[in-house]
């Protein structure tokens, strides 16, 4: 398949460049991506691209163009596109960004580019009409601009600034977000670094189950991932919201975050992620230099996936599940297994297992998978990659970020106004299906628990 980029058009609308043509969102849901020929309209072009959402893998392609690509048209584009976001993210001097765009350009899109001092031109118009102060590099700024303070409605958008330090954290949502938080009986917290602004350690965003959908509620902007600052971080957000207390709040294996979240809210149930969970167990493995064991050997990895399914044990039956596991696993796996039981179960002592670093309530998915709950925040990890979709670099600068933190916002706000006039968003039906696979084994297991784990660790 063709390499292709997304790019935006002038007036900041999705664009994708494939193969010389230029295509248009003709419309999309959740999953999926439908893309049009950007002649569609002029020339009644019937050229179509499906893409997944956020845009990472072309599903089908349709070549029925009645016109020829332009591979010269979409360099420029790329080019125009790398001068706007040069111009209003970085201080850049105007000769040094076009210097920095004209390095990976053709000769042939050369030729064709307007006149250099029309493009120095634009440069100084975009940063004129951006009238946004000198973009911060540190924790140390004022104050955010106003126009970055509201939602593109005009609403209250900025909820908390700390203000300069080194400590500080800043806090976005609209009104109608904060209600839906403090209305919700289930949430999802998780962070992402790709996308946050390097004077910020990370963005931590917290979503909710409503109307069966995963919506984001607050972002926010934290200096690191401390116990202290998760603290400070809730705090806030009670004063924004003082009946905010939600049945289950499922999320990353973070003890920092853990702790804070544990203590603030007493008899609410914390849910460690399945995904999470695997990728733990599968990083251990690296770490432990089983990793060529794990692609290679069926053998192998079909014991690993054992490990994960005790996971989908009933909880009274997990220290058993993986005392026999340990005693049936080869000596290969007994490194594995020992950090397994440290860190999610507890090692035997004589008055009984020691204090794990994660409980077993919390890693535990039995009841979920019988109620076929949600046992990962994929919602969450799928809502990451959009963003970084729409802000197209890693690590903008905080005004570019927060601009488009605002526009997601406003996509949410249609979203949710979606949602409340009856259109639900279909299940991904893939994952129904396995959820659906997982709940009959569980509610129909296999006489012994290995043979349970067995037939568990063929669905991990």
């Amino acid at each position: 398949m063709a390499t292709f980029s997304v790019s935006t058009t002038e007036k900041s609308k999705p664009l994708l460049l494939l193969n010389g043509y230029n295509y248009i969102v003709d419309r999309s849901n959740e999953s999926k991506i439908h893309w049009k020929c950007d002649q569609a309209r002029k020339a009644s072009c019937k050229g179509r691209v499906h893409t997944d959402n956020p845009s990472t893998t072309i599903l089908y392609e349709s070549d029925n163009h009645n016109h020829f690509g332009n591979a010269v048209s979409s360099d420029i584009r790329r080019f125009e596109e790398n001068v706007r976001f040069r111009a209003l993210n970085t201080n850049e001097g105007t000769q040094s960004i076009l210097d920095n765009c004209l390095r990976n350009l053709t000769d042939e899109a050369v030729a064709r580019l307007p006149a250099f001092k029309h493009v120095k031109r634009n440069i100084q118009n975009q940063r004129k009409n951006n009238d946004l102060p000198t973009i911060p590099h540190d924790k140390t700024f004022e104050k955010i601009p106003d126009k970055l303070c509201v939602t593109l409605r005009n609403n209250q958008f900025l909820q908390f600034d700390a203000g300069p330090g080194s400590e500080r954290i800043i806090i976005f949502s609209s009104n109608e977000q904060l209600r839906l938080l403090e209305d919700a009986k289930h949430i999802l917290v998780d962070g992402t670094f790709k996308v946050t602004p390097t004077m910020f350690y990370q963005l931590y965003a917290i979503h909710v189950l409503y109307k069966d959908s995963v919506i984001p509620t607050v972002f926010a902007l934290l200096p690191n991932k401390t116990q202290q600052t998760y603290q400070r971080l809730i705090n806030e957000i009670v004063q924004l919201c003082p009946w905010w207390n939600p049945d289950s709040i499922m999320m990353d294996f973070e003890r920092a975050a853990y702790n804070a979240f544990r203590g603030s809210f007493v008899t609410t149930s914390l849910s460690g992620c399945f995904f999470h969970l695997q990728n733990s167990i599968q990083r251990k493995v690296q770490g432990l230099g089983f990793k060529t064991n794990y692609e290679t050997d069926p053998i192998f990895a079909h014991n690993v996936h054992k490990i994960s399914a005790l996971a989908f044990l009933p909880v009274s039956d997990v220290g058993q599940g993986f005392d026999e596991l340990y005693n049936a696993l080869p000596s290969l796996c007994q490194p594995l297994l020992n950090y397994f039981e440290d860190t999610y179960l507890g090692r035997h002592r004589p008055t009984g297992r020691s204090d794990p670093l994660f409980p077993i309530e919390f890693w535990n998915m039995y009841q979920r998978t019988t109620e076929l709950s949600m046992r990962t925040n994929n919602s969450a990890e799928s809502w990451h990659r959009r963003l970084s979709s729409v802000m197209q670099c890693q690590h903008p600068s905080l005004w570019s970020f927060i601009t488009s933190l605002q526009n997601e916002e406003h996509y949410i706000h249609c979203q949710t106004i979606k949602l409340n006039a009856g259109q639900k968003i279909a299940p991904n039906k893939k994952y129904l299906d396995y959820s659906k696979r997982l709940r009959h084994l569980i509610m129909h297991p296999e006489a012994s628990l290995l043979q349970q784990l067995d037939g568990l660790a063929h669905n991990i």
